[in-house]
């Protein structure tokens, strides 16, 4: 099989996490890619993951701290992987479109709509693949509810609710996920559920609600972050940290197809934990366990009948997994599954790998496009841009950047609008 050479460019924990994606491909039998070289302005960190891969892929990675420098030397690198921190993914993957790679990008695509629309700009000047590496859907059991929902298993689609509360005052993974500048843990974490919210129901019209800071100082925990693979940089997190960026949002949403949606996330929620996801519909309703656990969805109907069982593939005949994710969850129309967390992240980057290197190779369409990651963003910003406007808007005003009261400051910060100048 063709293998596509690629570098990971940003090597910190998600670096890290993405190399476990590249290793899972790699012992499949589908895979398509080569990693080549790995960059990051941290030399150290770009050596480490180098070592991490020779320890898990059998070759060691070239290591840059450049980006122009790497293409120059390795002209043969077709495609990058930029999972750098979500305040960077403008600037790093722009010059790796302009270096003339191609790109998948972690999600958010970029830390504002000005930030994603450039990119989307540059790839079509530079005719090359910009995909974004959002990775809740590729899970199996979000395959499973959207093909249930496709088929009409609890009918015409009317209400979805999503709630996320929990977090406290504690640190979530890193001090830049606390900071408006950076990239705060609403948009970093919550532009998961904006693209759950629209991969079940479809696009969103417009969206009413607001965004809040509840916790104005975190507090460092000992979590080393998802599959502890943030635990190595522990030493270098203080303490405590005064957070600038937004820790919740709430909305309301229209969905182009008539249905609404309840959006909670709250990431300074004290007492009782909320994580839940429904959806109604005119024949039952469906409760989805979450992302990346594997266990089972349940589908109710009137009467107290719930399934929750192997019958409900029953109510989704167009349900197939793709080959690879076949061979990695254990069959073509898994409805549940039981592996480790790191085993199950890995997994699932893995499919994203695969699609990019597919597309690389034949010219296919990513799913999740630069227009795909590009809307998903703009709806996180469409509750804080509802705050700011004291109105209802639509994602078109939030993707023409008509509307910017909460962002402008952070473009005028990266240097993507002037700052005005003081009289």
């Amino acid at each position: 099989m063709e293998r596509t050479p690629i570098a990971i460019v940003g090597c910190g924990g998600m670096g890290r996490r993405h190399l476990t994606g590249v290793t899972a491909l790699s012992h499949s039998d589908f895979c398509n890619v080569e990693l080549v070289a790995v960059c990051d302005i941290n030399q150290k960190n770009a050596e480490d993951l180098a070592d991490e891969a020779k320890a898990s892929l059998g070759t060691r990675p070239r290591v840059f701290t450049s980006i122009a420098d790497m293409v120059k030397a390795m002209p043969e690198i077709q495609g990058a992987d930029v999972p750098t921190d979500t305040g960077s993914h403008h600037r790093a993957a722009a010059e790796c479109l302009r270096a003339g790679l191609h790109v998948m990008v972690e999600k958010p695509l970029a830390i504002t709509l000005r930030g994603c629309n450039l990119l989307l700009e540059i790839a079509r000047e530079s005719k090359k693949i910009l995909s974004v590496a959002e990775n809740y859907r590729r899970d199996p059991i979000n395959r499973l509810a959207r093909a249930l929902i496709d088929d009409a298993a609890i009918g015409t689609p009317q209400l979805m609710i999503e709630t996320s509360i929990g977090g406290g005052n504690q640190l979530f993974i890193t001090p830049w996920r606390h900071q408006k500048f950076t990239g705060t843990v609403t948009l970093d974490a919550g532009v998961h559920n904006a693209d759950i919210l629209m991969y079940y129901l479809g696009d969103v019209e417009t969206a009413y609600g607001d965004a809040r800071l509840y916790e104005k100082y975190r507090y460092k925990t000992t979590s080393g972050g998802p599959g502890g693979f943030y635990a190595k940089w522990a030493d270098q997190v203080p303490d405590r940290i005064e957070a600038t960026g937004e820790d919740a949002m709430f909305g309301f949403l229209h969905f182009k197809n008539g249905a609404l949606g309840q959006w909670i996330f709250h990431h300074a929620g004290h007492g009782l934990p909320q994580h839940s996801r429904y959806v109604y519909g005119s024949k039952g309703s469906l409760t989805s366990p979450g992302d990346r656990n594997g266990r089972p969805l349940k589908l109710h109907f009137d009467g107290g009948v719930e399934i929750s069982d192997e019958r409900i593939l029953d109510y989704a005949p167009s349900y197939r997994l793709s080959p690879l994710a076949a061979q990695l969850f254990g069959g073509e129309r898994v409805w549940t599954y039981s592996f480790p967390f790191v085993e199950i992240d890995a997994k699932i980057l893995a499919t994203e790998y695969h699609e990019f290197a597919e597309c690389i190779q034949t010219g296919k369409k990513p799913e999740v496009d630069g227009q795909v990651g590009r809307r998903d963003t703009a709806l996180v910003y469409a509750l804080f841009e509802s705050g700011k406007a004291g109105r209802p808007v639509t994602l078109d005003e939030i993707e023409s950047v008509k509307l910017d009261a909460y962002q402008r400051e952070i473009d005028e910060y990266l240097g993507l609008v002037p700052v005005p100048v003081k009289s």
